[in-house]
């Protein structure tokens, strides 16, 4: 297994539900989640706050930036409706690797990002994991 990369954005804390989010900006999530819903279909712990996202559509790049560009081009047709709602709740840009071998993502954000993020009232949150070498069957 290669390293994979990802990223998403999340506005969690809202009091109403999530729908209402796809409605006022008209974006269509990658996912969303209410109060109560299970966190994982195999767990027990549930979600205590409401969450809406959108997921990054970049099928193989080593660039993180990559990943989070696509995500800010999928939330331009909502931007200003997001924007307020920002102000508000709770917003994140997730990014998440796993590396395992080959070439090491690159994490850079250029100034256009780190202005998107700011639009967005966003922390930006990098989880990088270092997997161990997979052992081929002989």
């Amino acid at each position: 297994m290669e390293s994979e990369i990802y990223a998403y954005f999340q506005l969690i804390g809202m009091e109403f539900d999530p729908d209402d989010v796809t409605a006022k900006v008209g974006i269509k999530p990658t996912e969303i989640w209410r109060i109560g819903d299970l966190i994982t279909s195999r767990g027990t712990r549930r979600h205590k706050q409401n969450g809406w996202s959108v997921y990054s559509q970049v099928e193989k790049s080593i660039y993180l930036e990559d990943y989070i560009k696509s995500v800010l081009e999928q939330l331009q047709p909502g931007w200003l409706p997001l924007v307020e709602l920002c102000k508000v709740y709770t917003a994140e840009i997730s990014c998440v690797i796993y590396y395992r071998s080959g070439s090491v993502p690159a994490i850079h954000f250029d100034k256009y990002l780190v202005e998107m993020a700011h639009q967005l009232n966003a922390e930006i949150d990098v989880d990088f994991y270092v997997l161990p070498e997979e052992v081929s069957a002989a």
